[in-house]
Formats: structure tokens, C-alpha cells, sequence
């Protein structure tokens, strides 16, 4: 999933070893400490509000970015700024997430739903003046579709015909090469030259002119224009990357230059923007890419990005002027004292995410002895005994919307997610009385003889406190006593991989505009599967609505498979996450926060405080 904002502390570097000894040095040296110092506060935007701008519109986000590579970016605060350096062949109009066109200015779709040609705009140019060119999709989309990469949303490109095949080609290929001996450069080079020849005999990706750009699909894949417009399916320009990429004679897999995505005067982008700076921990610096073809709609011609990781520090900045936009992290006690003052700078937007807790459906636990959560009548006494809206009225103070489903209504068109089981007669799915039936029911009466169960979560964003709390309530409703586990991030992620726990939090953000995303993830031995839900009907109605080309029918065939899954409780909804923005509406304005956090940065329009 994409994430947030958490992250490191920022710190200042030290400057030292300038001057020699003495009162002149030492004089100079303070002179130049103080030079330098108010220099760096004023690049990267700090200082008092009267300092100089150094970009049209400057935020603040709180960690250090991991990736700026298209094809392997897998979090939101990367993703931002990619999609500010680079266009897809489809973009998002950001005031009603309607898909318009990006690179490619027309697309023509085949009867069968399969056969997509895109049709490029003429006028695309990357930063250094190069046209953009069909070929430039193919070469980026390869990247993510070669195992090569490692990338994380790989599978979304195995809708288009031959990749899957492809996929799994290279990987037994490169297993076999690792397993020989001797390994050297020549054969490695061998093993991509036949990699290269099968990737163009199967894969259905093909430039037939410089802008033309042809992709025939596996199956029908409705939401497949809604990818196009993703970050993972961005062009790469080619030549100025070639020569930083090279093959690794001990693997056989290509390798490409991660500094590359850090250095201004290398990288090479298609949109809005190019990259002017990236300094480590501190900020990113984006200005206008002077080629863009849609140059005259940008209202900033510059954007500065922030690295600031304690939340107070980013408010502090804020109100000092030095940033026009703080995303609050919701977590955050902050993002609850904001919202309780009214204030009119504060902006919340109801997200495409949930939160809620997964419980471990397989009958036996990984040494071997049996399950109790195997059994829904205990699952969903469990979920009874939340008690929803005193979480977010006074555990996480922000009253997000209690959910009963999996998939947020109005977030995806054309989608109305089922009635969730005893809606009508169990406002926010909290009924203690019928918990403890069900619990009894199961063989635990007044939760005697349940032991073992325990809350897994990552530590920190306030997972804590909302573990407390939801034990409290099993303990006080079904007399249920459950350990809580907190864990480090990569521990946590480690343990859900593999299936060690017995009850863990969790979220999902919706990655395309379709239930799929969503859904997907409970099929049977899918690798974000983390409850291990299984239920042959649930996967056969998947299959069913792959294959269904009237958009009514495959919703209401999704919607059946979403009721057969929530009425066995593989997972306790919680709540639907809402965004805290914090910005002036009369400052800041075509912003345009939205659900999916799809943002237009240059379109955004910064007025000086001057003009008031």
C-alpha cells in the first residue's frame, strides 16, 4: 500500500573546517556560518515569513522519498511526485477524477474489449526537447513487466496478453542461469539477447509507428484505460538511461542506476515538470519542464517539497507562512486538536481506504494446533463487539464514517457495495447482546475456555491506542481476554506475509477506480490474502464478472461476491480513512483534494500574501 507521511528527523548539516584559527578565522568563519545558513533556510523555503520564495508553492511531507522510478514506486509520497514529472497516455481531470487525455490525444477500443491503440499527440516533449514517442511506453512498461525490476505492481501489467508467460520465462530462465557454471558477462549479455527476442514474439505490446501504440489484453479488463493513467505505466526516455543500465553477470538480470532518479541533470521527464533538486532529508525541488506541451494551463511554474518529519515542526512552518499546504497525518493527535477548532484552513476528504483488523481463517495455526478463528460464529461475535463510534468519537477523536463493508461507497462509479449483514438492525455493527451468543454458540460461553488470541500491530499512527481500546471492549463484552503485540513495521509485515498471528490490524487503499482492487485481495492464495480466506463460490463469482462486458452485470456479480465474503467475517470493518489537509481556500486555490489523492500540482495557484 501506498503510505504517508512517517519518517525520519531532519537535521542541518554542519559546516566546519572552512576557516583557520585566530580571531580573523574565527570572525570569518561566523560570518560565513551565518551567510550559509540564512542561503540554505531561504533555498529550501524556511525562515520567517518575510524570507524570499524560492518556488511558487512550497508543502511539507514526512519522510524521505523511496523511489522517484516510475515502475517501482509503491507509495503515495513517491507517487506524488512522479506524477508531477511525468504523463501517462491518460491523465485525471482532479475536480471530478474523469479520465481525459495525456499523451495520447484519441484511443480506439476493438468490439471484443481486447485490442486497445492509443494514438499520440505530436506536440509531447520530454524535458530535453526529445519528442515522446510510443516506443517510450513500451521501453517504460517493459521495465515493470520484467521480473528484472522487482516491481511492486508487476501483476497490474499481466492484464496485457503474453506477460504472464513472459514473466515466469525470465524467472526460470534466471534461476537456471544462477544455478550454472561458470557465470560471466557474455553469457549474461546471451541470456538478455533471448530474453529480448521472446519478450517481442509474446508479449502484445507493440509501437507500431513513433506514435502509435498498440496493446492487446489477455481478457476483457474494464478499468485497464483507469491504469494507463497510473504511475507504474509512465514512458521512460530511454536514451538517457541506457547508459547507466547494465547487466550483472552473477544474476543475469539487468540492473539500472538508482542515482539516476536523484540527479537533476541526468533524469529526463514528459510532464509537467522536471526535477531540479533532490537533496536527501531535506527537500525536492520541481520547475516547470519549459517542453511541456500544456505549458500555458500551469498556474506556478515551481514547486518545492519539504522533508519535514515531526508533524508540530510542519504546523510551526505552516503558520510561520513557509508552507502553502501541510498534509496532517491522520494518526497524528494533531490531526484531532485541528479538527476539533473549527478552523477554516482545515480541509478533510473522505478517503478510498478502510481500516480493520484481519483475523486468521486457516484451521490451524502455523505449528500445527487448531484454530478457534476458523470458526465465523467466533469471527463475527468478535466484530459485534467493537463498538465502532466510540472508536472514532473518542480513540481516534477524527469520526471517521464506521464501515461495514470492504469497499467505501461512492468511490468507485458505478458501484454500490452490499447491505453488510444485520445493517438494519445493528447500527455500526455493534450488538454485544447477539456477540455473546455467538460466542456461546461456538463453545466458548462467557468466553470461557478462549485463550491464545492476541492483537497484532505495527507500532506507532496510533494503532496502539485503537488495540487498547477494541481489547477493552472484548474484554468488558464477551469476557475475552487478548493480548496486544506491537511490532515494527518490518516485523509486522513479515509476520502477516507469513501467517503468524492470530489477529492483526490492517488497511487497504484502492490502487484503480474498480471493486476489483479490493476484492481481489481475498481470492484464494492471492499474495495479499493475509486472513488466508477461502470460499469457492467467492473466487468463482471473480471469474465470473473477468469474463462480463456489460458494466451492470459484472458490478452486481462483484457485489454478490463482496455480501459472500463479509457474511464470514474474514475481516472486522472499522472505519473509512478521511484525508486532513490544511491550507488557506483563499490562498490556495485548484488544490482539488479528492478520494484518490489524484492531484494536478501545477495547476495549483499560490496567491502572495501581498495581494490581500
Amino acid at each position: 500500500m501506498w503510505g504517508g507521511y512517517v519518517g525520519e528527523k531532519c537535521g542541518r548539516e554542519m559546516w566546519g573546517g572552512i576557516c583557520g584559527g585566530g580571531y580573523t578565522g574565527r570572525m570569518i568563519y561566523r560570518i560565513l556560518c551565518i551567510v550559509l545558513a540564512i542561503s540554505l533556510f531561504q533555498i529550501i523555503g524556511c525562515g520567517d515569513g518575510n524570507s524570499p520564495r524560492r518556488a511558487d508553492f512550497i508543502f511539507a511531507v514526512g519522510d524521505e522519498h523511496n523511489s522517484l522510478d516510475p515502475q517501482k514506486i509503491s507509495w503515495v509520497v513517491d507517487g506524488r511526485i512522479a506524477e508531477q514529472m511525468y504523463e501517462g497516455l491518460l491523465r485525471y481531470d482532479p475536480t471530478d477524477l474523469s479520465l481525459i487525455p495525456g499523451v495520447a490525444n484519441t484511443w480506439d477500443i476493438s468490439d471484443d474489449q481486447l485490442t486497445y491503440t492509443f494514438h499520440l499527440r505530436n506536440d509531447a516533449k520530454w524535458s530535453n526537447g526529445d519528442p515522446v514517442t510510443a516506443h517510450d511506453f513500451v521501453y517504460g512498461w517493459s521495465r515493470a513487466i520484467w521480473p528484472d525490476l522487482a516491481a511492486d505492481y508487476t501483476q497490474l501489467m499481466q492484464c496485457i496478453a503474453g506477460t504472464k508467460s513472459f514473466f515466469e520465462f525470465r524467472n526460470e530462465q534466471l534461476t537456471q542461469y544462477i544455478a550454472q557454471q561458470p557465470r560471466d558477462a557474455d553469457a549474461a549479455k546471451a541470456l538478455f539477447d533471448e530474453a529480448q527476442t521472446h519478450f517481442q514474439n509474446t508479449v502484445a505490446l507493440r509501437a507500431t509507428d513513433d506514435h502509435t501504440l498498440v496493446v492487446t489484453l489477455e481478457k476483457p479488463t474494464p478499468y485497464f484505460l483507469e491504469l494507463t493513467a497510473f504511475v507504474t505505466f509512465m514512458p521512460i526516455h530511454r536514451p538517457s538511461i541506457k547508459a547507466d543500465t547494465t547487466i550483472n553477470p552473477d544474476t543475469g538480470m539487468v540492473q539500472f542506476d538508482e542515482t539516476y532518479w536523484s540527479d537533476g541533470k541526468r533524469i529526463v521527464s514528459n510532464g509537467p515538470y522536471q526535477l531540479t533538486r533532490r537533496r536527501f532529508k531535506q527537500d525536492v525541488l520541481l520547475t516547470a519542464n519549459p517542453y511541456f506541451h500544456d505549458a500555458a494551463a500551469m498556474q506556478n511554474q515551481s514547486i518545492l517539497e519539504r522533508i519535514i518529519t515531526d508533524p508540530q515542526t510542519a504546523l510551526l512552518a505552516y503558520e510561520n507562512g513557509e508552507l502553502d499546504w501541510f498534509n496532517v497525518p491522520s494518526a497524528n493527535p494533531l490531526a484531532a486538536d485541528l479538527i476539533a477548532q473549527n478552523r477554516s484552513d482545515v480541509h478533510s476528504t473522505l478517503m478510498n481506504g478502510v481500516y480493520f483488523y484481519n483475523f486468521n481463517c486457516a484451521p490451524t495455526f502455523n505449528d500445527g494446533t487448531p484454530n478457534p478463528l476458523s470458526d465465523v460464529r467466533l469471527r463475527e461475535a468478535l466484530s459485534l463487539a467493537i463498538d465502532r463510534q466510540a472508536l472514532v468519537n473518542s480513540v481516534t477523536r477524527l469520526k471517521q464514517p464506521t464501515i461495514q463493508t470492504y469497499i467505501p461507497d461512492n468511490v468507485v462509479p458505478g458501484y454500490t457495495p452490499p447491505s453488510a449483514p444485520n445493517e438494519a438492525e445493528v447500527p455500526h455493527g455493534f450488538d454485544p447482546a447477539r456477540a455473546k451468543q455467538l460466542l456461546a454458540d461456538a463453545g466458548y460461553p462467557n468466553g470461557q475456555g478462549l485463550t491464545g488470541l492476541s492483537i497484532l500491530y505495527n507500532t506507532g499512527h496510533g494503532h496502539g491506542m485503537i488495540a487498547q481500546a477494541i481489547a477493552r471492549m472484548w474484554q468488558q463484552h464477551l469476557n475475552v481476554d487478548v493480548a496486544l503485540e506491537g511490532v515494527e513495521v518490518r516485523s509486522f509485515s513479515q509476520r502477516l506475509k507469513t501467517h503468524d498471528y492470530t489477529i492483526a490490524r490492517a488497511s487497504w487503499f484502492g490502487d484503480y477506480r474498480d471493486p476489483t482492487t479490493w476484492l481481489d485481495k481475498m481470492s484464494t492464495g492471492n499474495g495479499n490474502n493475509d486472513c488466508q480466506y477461502t470460499n469457492p463460490d467467492y473466487d468463482a463469482l471473480l471469474q465470473q464478472a473477468s469474463t462480463q462486458l456489460t458494466p451492470a452485470t459484472r458490478m452486481q456479480t462483484l457485489q454478490k461476491a463482496e455480501a459472500i465474503m463479509l457474511s464470514e467475517h474474514p475481516m472486522a470493518m472499522i472505519f473509512q480513512y478521511i484525508n486532513i489537509d490544511l491550507y488557506r481556500p483563499d490562498r490556495v486555490t485548484n488544490l482539488h483534494t479528492n478520494a484518490w489523492n489524484k492531484l494536478r500540482l501545477e495547476l495549483v495557484s499560490v496567491r502572495e500574501e501581498s495581494e490581500h
